[in-house]
């Protein structure tokens, strides 16, 4: 990336740097609210255990952390920083990201069904 991330970005900034420059997307929602919409290609983390969370993260590439309100997303991106990755949150949560209809998986306007492949999981 080229600049800098900020310690906080809007959410339509954020959806064109994850979008457009790879950065890596972190979810501390429950898993349900996870399961119903979540921010395509991102990981679902439990605030609790940043310690495995930070293992599946690429060093190399800036993270963006998101909660339900943007409450609780900036100690943990702080707790990113402090390992050493570049980290910003998503101002509002994402009630602001479907406030400003950004799209999310699956889209509002389907039911998550599972894999559709198969697979041990499709099966």
């Amino acid at each position: 990336m080229a600049s800098e991330l900020d310690e906080s970005v809007d959410p339509k900034r954020a959806r064109e740097l994850i979008a457009r420059e790879g950065v890596q997307a972190v979810d501390l929602r429950d898993e349900d609210d996870f399961a119903s919409r979540h921010i395509a290609g991102a990981m679902r983390a439990d605030p609790d255990g940043l310690d495995e969370a930070a293992e599946s993260l690429d060093e190399d590439r800036p993270v963006i952390v998101v909660c339900g309100d943007g409450d609780r997303s900036g100690d943990v991106a702080s707790d990113l920083r402090e390992r050493g990755f570049e980290a910003a949150v998503v101002e509002g949560g994402m009630k602001a990201w479907t406030g400003d209809g950004l799209p999310t998986q699956p889209r509002e306007d389907e039911e998550f069904e599972g894999p559709k492949r198969p697979g041990p999981l499709g099966t």
